[in-house]
Parts: C-alpha cells; structure tokens; sequence
C-alpha cells in the first residue's frame, strides 16, 4: 500500500469508531439532563480548543513529522475516551470530550498533509482526498448505526469505550507508515492573500457541514419522533453513497473549475438542508439524505484539495493547520447555532433550517465572489 492508501485505511478504522458516538454527543448530553444552552456553551469550547489544537498540530506536523504527531494525536484520545468511559459527571464528561477533540484534530492536520506531501497538482490532490474520504465514509456507513442501536438498548457509557478500543486498533498501522524527510520552516505570520479569502467561505460552508450530527439527531428524534436506531440508518446512507461514487465524483470535479464547483456545492447543501423542514418520516429523511451527501462528495474534496494547493511546500502543515482550524470552528459554530437557535424554534421547522442552512448559501456567494475570478489551480508562488 501506498501513502494514501494507508491513510484512506486509517480513515476508515478511525471513523468507524468516532462515527459510533459522535453524532450523538448532543443528544447524549442532553439526556444527562444537560440543558440546551449548556450544550451550546460545550460546542463553542469546542470550537475555542479545536481552534488552539489546529494551530498546534499545524505546528506539530511540520516540526515533529507527520507520523509522529498522527501516533500522539490516536493515543491521547484512546486515553480520553476512556476516560470519558468511567466519567459520571456531565461536566467531567465534556471536559474529557474537549481534550479529545484536541487529540482528533492534531491528527487530521497530519494526516491531511502527509497526503499532500505525497500528491502534487489539483487534480491529483482532488482524487488523492476523495480517496481518503471513501475510506472515512466506509466506516460512517456503519458506525452511526450501531451506535443508534446501542443507545436505544444498552445505553451510551458503553460506546466510549468501544470507540476508545477500535481507535487504539489503528496505532499499529500508522507504525508502518515511514515518516518523509520535509524540509520545514515554522513561520506563523504572512499567510497568502487568497488563502486567507478562502478561508472565510469555508468557515461558513462547514457551519452547515457541521449539522449532519448533533442537529439532525436532535430535530429527527425530538421533534419527528424517528428512533435513533432509524437516525443512524440515516447517517449510514450518507456514509454508503459516499463510498460508492465519492471517487467518481472526484474525477469528473477534478477536471472543472474548482471554486465554480465550490460554489454549486454550497447551494446543494443549502437547498438541501432547507428541506429539512419539511421532512416528517425515516423515508422522506433518506431521501433528503441523498442531496445533503451530494453536496458534501462536491465540496469536501475540492475544499482540502485547493487548501493543499494554495500551501507553501515548507509550510504545509501550518496552512492544514489553518484551514482546519477555520472547518473546525465552523463545525462547532454550526452546532452553537443549531443548540442556541433550537430553544427558540425548536418547533418551528421552516425558520428553524433557514437560519441553520444559510449560512451556506452565504458560503456559496463569498467563494465567487472573492475567488470567482482566480485560476483553478490557485498555486503558492512557492508551492
């Protein structure tokens, strides 16, 4: 196996074992009796810590080497999860949830630039990251599932430490992956101009992207009364699609214009998410589904890929660092709004997903607007 072939494996076992509680960390909390605002104020800690840890692991990745900060970021958070696996306390509990999220996102920078060390030119990184996303969505196909299932008939402790177990299993593979001799340079200043406007959109784009977890499974389960066993399937099919046509999709956006299909990508994922609201069973939600997870085969790759792209060769790790700190706050983002914005129009469905999925249209306006212009490659002048 190759680099990306390792990596795309990786994906898999890792997202296999977060996709068994990660949709549900919202809602699990919620019925420890933790109040939505509370939850709001976990989110936007998230967003705040995830922050810190991209800059470190951008950091990290270039100074200590990818495969080193890929085996801290997997131990740390098998250590947390256990953690979080004997924890009683609410409180306790979020606070293990954040340090592992700090350990996760040192991790995907690494992962996410080694993969970069090793493709060179959009096309090749758009296919090279499609590739790695099958591998994550093979394990999101299942994981979600089996973890809907398990709340509903034996409760959640036991998925943390399931979780924790079946992340520890991916630590031998990445010991077989031999570290490439990069020449980096640790410079935290002097961003380029289009990178820093990339990141903008992107941050809005991923508030939406954020939604399909916490969000979801609550307004399906709370508002529509679909079991979570159901939500899962849900969360599954997104995970199933992505594996049969991500790299397919992949090709045939490789060969276009980038941020034209950027753009085309957020409006899916408003339209789509917008329909929420009108959903009212576990079939009209499957096939909602099915738009949502286009709109995600389109954007993902293509954001990770021009991110690459745009990185100075000998600073790659801190420009992943950057991009996934402004996804990673997005996502968080995503998730204050939805908790913060469902005390209020929790049943309320039509403004509720308009406030929720705008932001993706804005996403989609920002990107054409301010690199609409820009050539498809966008490359450093030292890349």
């Amino acid at each position: 196996m190759d680099y990306v072939d390792k990596v795309m494996l990786l994906s898999g076992i890792r997202s296999l074992g977060f996709s068994i509680i990660w949709p549900y960390i919202g809602l699990i909390l919620y019925r420890f009796n933790t109040p939505l605002w509370m939850i709001g104020i976990y989110y936007a800690a998230q967003a705040i810590t995830g922050a810190a840890a991209q800059m470190v692991g951008g950091v990290l990745t270039d100074y200590l080497g990818r495969v080193r900060t890929m085996s801290i970021g997997i131990i740390g958070g098998v250590v947390t999860l256990a953690g979080a696996y004997l924890a009683r306390d609410p409180i306790l509990l979020m606070s293990l949830l954040l340090a592992q999220s700090i350990f996760s996102s040192m991790y995907a920078v690494a992962s996410s630039t080694l993969v970069g060390d090793v493709r060179k030119g959009m096309e090749n990184l758009v296919n090279a990251y499609s590739k790695v996303r099958v591998g994550a969505n093979a394990g999101w196909a299942l994981g979600p599932f089996i973890g809907g299932v398990a709340i509903q008939y034996i409760g959640y402790r036991s998925l943390f430490l399931l979780t924790a177990t079946i992340s520890f299993a991916a630590l031998p593979l990445v010991s077989t992956i031999k570290d490439l001799k990069v020449r980096s340079r640790i410079k935290l200043t002097n961003i380029s101009r289009d990178f820093s406007k990339f990141l903008v959109p992107s941050l809005f784009l991923f508030m939406v992207m954020g939604m399909m977890g916490f969000a979801l499974a609550m307004y399906y389960n709370e508002v529509r009364g679909i079991p979570t066993s159901e939500v899962g399937m849900v969360f599954g099919l997104n995970g199933l699609l992505v594996v049969l046509l991500q790299e397919r999709v992949g090709r045939f956006i490789s060969k276009r214009n980038a941020i034209k299909w950027l753009t085309y990508g957020s409006i899916i994922y408003y339209a789509s998410y917008s329909l929420v609201a009108f959903i009212g069973n576990f079939y009209l939600a499957m096939a909602d589904v099915v738009a949502i997870t286009m709109g995600e085969m389109i954007v993902s790759p293509l954001a990770q890929a021009l991110a690459m792209n745009m990185a100075e060769a000998d600073r790659r790790g801190q420009y992943m660092g950057l991009f996934n700190l402004a996804t990673s706050i997005g996502r968080s983002a995503g998730s204050v709004l939805a908790s913060e914005t469902m005390q209020i129009y929790l049943y309320n469905p039509v403004i509720l997903w308009q406030i929720l999925s705008i932001p993706a249209l804005l996403a989609a306006a920002l990107y054409w607007a301010v690199l609409g212009s820009k050539s498809v490659e966008l490359a450093s002048p030292t890349a």
